[in-house]
């Protein structure tokens, strides 16, 4: 800045705070005139930077800097009460702006001398002022005790933070650990805004400096937040901001699975902006571009974003991927082959950065493609050169175009894109013929080979397998009016199935394209079942049959054939008896009838007659699948099980003997899980087909109920065979099929139980299920509602032995998800269309909670019973209800409080304000009859018979202990002498200590320890022989009148133990500790019941009462 100095006026003072007000007026109405105010701001800071003065001393004073800034201060103070809204915001970002403008335009002046220190260093008014203002303003309200003052301290920092120019370390550290602590703030938008600032200094984070200063980077700070942060504002502003490398790009493609839409929406769209890097002259790869991306995380983001439930979702991931495909080729070099850089460019390049064999979502991201620019695969030229040079990424990019224009119906587009039959037919047979040769030479130099070299050689017949599948799933597409072209494809499809190195994944794309070929399906059924099966176990017959037609003249007649000519061979011969056969050969017969239950299981799932109109399943179910099923040792049976379960579903006769055959093996423990989880899977597919028809004796419904409950009790299941267990049962359960209370009851528990926290299939088809399931129907919900009293025990002992490591719901949402499942509201169906009676779910539900409140021998704890409690006002009431079930919940809930009083005051609010609802709600149905009068009812017998088994905790039988030490002698005296002997014999030393306890503790009033006598007895209190009566008080109250009075205020203290007793204890110790303890720990209750009941200054009255309960 110009060096000369001016005299300072301070008559210039109200107008530089008048000039600066106005300016800062206009911005907060409007962001489009910031840029000229930001001009006119910075023009009055250059004119009051050069107003200086001098001291005597001639040190340089300030005057100018210090007058504007004491103008900006006073504004600010002013901003920081204002509410949040669009003016404030304005002005902040305004001052943002300015303090940049003003950083920018500090080197554009001469430096004045007196602004260079001892270190050669220029200090410019610019740095000046932005230290100044994060000094004495910004850092003081980072700790404010108002969210609004802080907010827009925050708020002011998260703007300065992007424009600021060189500043103090020691501001810079300040600045940052106080939006580390905001970071953490209760506000969201607090949290936001320190957010936002803490991204810009990750990136100048110096990580030596930080390392040697001791500071912690900021990632870990930043990336927690982006995980855990409970609100989604804070997540998408550290999204937004944070910067995109290595380090950063997991945490960001971890939100791709955020619960909030908007979030997952912003991760695709952050990632397309960091495609590329750079102008568009001097574009480069950036850390989102699929080449700088492993191959997990662009299968992640694929799968994640097209398979997302929210079309916003999918549409950002699509743009995302669409972006992938304009710039695959750049890190691509033209070489002389330009079919090498054409196979490196677009879509093709593109594919060669995922394993297409591994999952089935690249086809989906490229035909949403396709469907967002339908010009890329209009640019694609499918001719023969195309056809001639095949790869997996050629192959799989003409498959997807075939799916896609039969998708739209575009048969122009289609008969543009496919081949001619024949041509195919031969393409297909070259490319299997490599396949076979090389799985052949595999096999023979496999051994000599290392690790590495296998691997690349599996990588390469996979591939070559890949281009095979492919081309069998374009064949199903082609058009097959080429009766040559036809006969071709069947004779190389039949060929390829009785191959000997056909690899099993081709097997179902071959019968794919045979059932398209075939005329029908019954044959379909007679080609495979046949032809290809019978070449496959006989593979003779075909060349005896062709020679035996050599041997025989057509054209002769019988008459001529010589009679002594040996009889022609038998073509079907019984086949070889497996004993008999040598090892190779069963090693053989085994493959080659793996093989054919391959066929058979891929021919069967095609298959939707019945076995009765197709005869030739007949020889394949008798002479293939039977032996196979019995057969322990042969390591096809899983296959085998499941071309059974397949026959059971097109033939009723064998499905009735099946069941009963996979009940046997699926309770056998010895059958491996998978085995197991396919019985599993067969016989529910078995029930499904079939309903109640295969339900028959000896297996019925209800025996097909003990079969499930027994397989649900059994804990030792894997994860996955329960996971088909339940899903099965909720399917069977849903329609109708198998609804049982007991089958309920074990799903309940198995959704809740925490052995089944890890199992996530199980968790998401129950947590579906049930809520479809009572939503169908009322009855549904009568079912559920009836065992929400049930579970909840249950659940809550479980809970009690739960281990430490072990997690499950708490009790509270147990109870709330019953509540909801069973809500008339949630029901499908109208009540009053579908004619059923109104729900009083929540009414039977309020009966059976306060039935277990009154159960005397209920194993729950206080903790739980409170959440029975507080589930009781969020019942639904509904407004027609029977009087008699009004009238006796009414009675039941009178007796909790003189009966089962509840343990805590949480409890008992909720129960008033349930039962003070209650009662005003049904005011004119609890009119009329009274309580004696309903209950001496012929039809409440019932209910009256259960009221009456309710027996007060006052009103409990007294332990005959008890009453045999009263009714040994009506004489006060001798029971007192009795337990004087008992007592100096049991402990003499420390009589006089426990008789001075025993006076305080004990009371005159026999009736009230008869009361609590059954309640000490539960709770592990000492026998009767080991306490003293409560005679011995009243033995000596007549010797001193004035100590009448005490034992009442004795009772009082003594009746503590009794509101303590609701929490569960252990036994107490023996009783000679257990009176000392007493007696030490009511030394002051002694001393406020003297001042009550007795004369604190009589002595004698001491002495005298403690030597008469030294005798007890």
């Amino acid at each position: 800045m110009p060096g000369r100095t001016r005299t300072a006026n301070p008559a210039n003072a109200h107008g530089t705070f008048a000039a600066v007000c106005a300016i800062f007026d206009q911005v907060q109405n409007t962001s489009a005139n910031h840029q000229k105010n930001i001009v006119a701001l910075h023009k009055i800071f250059v004119e009051l930077a050069q107003l200086r003065g001098r001291t005597k001393d001639g040190d340089t004073i300030l005057i100018g800097e210090r007058r504007f800034e004491q103008a900006i201060y006073l504004i600010l103070l002013r901003l920081l009460d204002s509410k949040k809204g669009a003016p404030g915001d304005r002005v902040v970002k305004f001052v943002g702006g300015f303090v940049k403008y003003l950083n920018e335009k500090a080197g554009q002046y001469p430096i004045d001398e007196d602004d260079i220190d001892e270190y050669n260093v220029a200090y410019t008014p610019a740095a000046r002022f932005t230290e100044r203002l994060l000094d004495k303003l910004l850092f003081k309200g980072l700790g404010a005790k108002e969210k609004l003052v802080r907010y827009r301290i925050v708020h002011i920092c998260s703007e300065l933070v992007f424009n600021l120019g060189e500043v103090e370390s020691r501001i810079y550290y300040e600045l940052r650990g106080g939006l580390l602590t905001r970071i953490n703030d209760k506000e969201h938008s607090i949290r936001s805004q320190a957010a936002i600032a803490l991204c810009k200094f990750y990136e100048i984070d110096d990580p030596a400096e930080l390392k040697e200063i001791k500071l912690g980077p900021l990632s870990e700070v930043l990336f927690e937040s982006l995980a855990y942060d409970p609100q989604a504002e804070v997540r998408r502003a550290i999204l937004l901001n944070l910067p995109v490398n290595k380090i950063t790009i997991p945490s960001i493609l971890e939100r791709t699975r955020d619960v909030d839409i908007t979030t997952r929406k912003l991760v695709y769209v952050v990632l397309e902006r960091n495609v590329t890097i750079g102008d568009e002259e001097e574009l480069s790869i950036g850390f989102a571009h699929p080449r700088a991306l492993s191959i997990e995380q662009r299968e992640s983001i694929v799968r994640n974003g097209l398979g997302d439930r929210n079309e916003n979702v999918r549409i950002a991931a699509a743009k995302l991927i669409e972006k992938w495909v304009e710039t695959a080729d750049m890190t691509a070099h033209p070489q002389d082959d330009p079919n090498a850089v054409e196979d490196e460019m677009g879509l093709v390049g593109l594919l060669k950065m995922f394993d297409l064999r591994a999952d089935k979502i690249v086809a989906d991201a490229i035909i949403r493609i396709f469907e967002l620019n339908p010009h890329i695969m209009d640019d694609i030229t499918f001719n023969d050169t195309y056809w001639s040079s095949l790869t997996p990424e050629r192959a799989f990019l003409a498959r997807t175009c075939v799916e896609t224009c039969e998708n739209r119906k575009d048969d122009a587009k289609l008969e543009a894109i496919l081949p001619v039959v024949t041509s195919f037919a031969f393409r297909l047979q070259e490319h299997f013929n490599i396949l076979v040769d090389d799985i052949r030479s595999h096999e023979q130099i496999a051994c000599d080979l290392d690790d590495e070299a296998q691997v690349l050689q599996q990588d390469e017949l996979e591939s070559k397998e890949f281009v095979v599948i492919e081309m069998l799933k374009i064949a199903i597409s082609l058009d097959y009016g080429d009766e040559i072209g036809r006969r071709k494809m069947n004779s190389l499809i039949r060929d390829m199935l009785i191959h000997d190195f056909l690899p099993e994944v081709l097997v179902a794309p071959c019968m794919e394209v045979l059932s398209r070929l075939a005329d029908s399906e019954r044959d379909l059924i007679r080609v495979v079942a046949i032809e290809i099966v019978q070449a496959l176990r006989d593979p003779g017959d075909d060349e005896d049959e062709d020679a035996d037609q050599q041997d025989i003249d057509p054209d002769a007649s019988f008459d001529s054939l010589d009679p002594t000519s040996p009889p022609a061979r038998q073509k079907n011969t019984a086949p070889k008896n497996r004993k008999d056969m040598t090892e190779m050969e069963r090693k053989r017969a085994d493959k080659i009838d793996q093989r054919c239950l391959c066929i058979c299981e891929s021919m069967l799932e095609r298959v939707n007659g019945t076995l009765e109109n197709n005869s030739s399943l007949d020889g394949i179910v008798k002479e293939l699948i039977y032996p196979a099923v019995q057969r322990k040792d042969c390591g096809s049976r899983e296959r085998s099980f499941r071309c059974l379960g397949l026959i059971s579903l097109i033939s009723k006769n064998i499905a009735n003997m099946a069941l009963a055959f996979f009940i046997k093996q699926m309770k056998n423990n010895q059958n491996g899980e998978e085995l197991r989880v396919t019985i599993m899977q067969a016989v529910f597919d078995t029930l499904m087909k079939y309903d109640q028809e295969v339900m028959v004796a000896p297996h019925s419904p209800a025996a097909w109920v003990d079969h499930f409950t027994e397989l649900l009790e059994h804990d030792e299941s894997s994860e996955d065979f329960r996971a088909v267990l339940c899903t099965g049962l909720a399917k069977l359960a849903l329609p109708g099929v198998l609804a049982d209370e007991k089958i309920m009851k074990l799903l309940l528990i198995d959704y809740f139980s925490p052995k089944n926290v890890t199992n996530q299939k199980l968790k998401q088809c129950l947590s579906f299920f049930f809520q479809a399931y009572c939503a169908s129907s009322i009855h549904n919900q009568e079912m559920i509602s009836s065992l929400f009293v049930p579970v909840f025990c249950e659940l809550c002992v479980t809970s009690s032995n739960m281990a430490d490591d072990e997690e499950m719901a708490s009790m509270a949402q147990v109870a709330g998800m019953f509540l909801d499942w069973t809500h008339p509201n949630t029901l499908y169906v109208d009540q009053d269309k579908s004619g059923d009676e109104p729900s009083c779910l929540h009414f039977t539900i309020a009966r059976d909670i306060v039935k277990e409140l009154l159960n005397r021998d209920s194993k729950l704890f206080k903790d739980q019973k409170k959440v029975l409690c507080q589930q009781l006002p969020k019942l639904y009431l509904p407004d027609d209800v029977d009087e008699n079930i009004v009238r006796y919940l009414n009675l039941l809930m009178d007796k909790v409080p003189s009966c089962r009083p509840l343990p805590d005051t949480v409890s008992k609010n909720a129960f008033a304000k349930f039962q003070i609802a209650f009662t005003k709600k049904y005011e004119k149905q609890l009119e009329g009859l009274s309580a004696e009068e309903y209950l001496s009812h012929e039809q409440h017998q019932a209910e009256t018979q259960f009221l009456n088994h309710i027996i007060p905790l006052e009103d409990h039988p007294v332990p005959p202990a008890r009453r045999g030490r009263k009714r040994r002698s009506g004489s006060v005296t001798s029971s007192a002498a009795e337990d004087d002997a008992s007592a100096s014999k049991k402990n003499a030393p420390s009589r006089r200590g426990k008789a001075k306890r025993a006076r305080l503790s004990t009371s005159d009033d026999s009736d009230s320890d008869n009361d609590s006598s059954d309640e000490e007895i539960e709770q592990g209190s000492p026998p009767a022989s080991f306490r003293r009566s409560s005679t011995v008080p009243t033995r000596t109250m007549p010797r001193r009148q004035a100590t009448r009075k005490p034992p009442v205020e004795v009772f009082t203290i003594s009746s503590d133990s009794e509101e303590e007793e609701d929490t569960p204890r252990n036994i107490r110790p023996p009783p000679a500790l257990d009176l000392k303890q007493e007696r030490d720990n009511s030394e002051d209750e002694q001393a406020s019941q003297m001042t009550v009941g007795y004369m604190q200054g009589d002595s004698d009255e001491e002495d005298e009462v403690s030597g008469l309960l030294a005798d007890v």
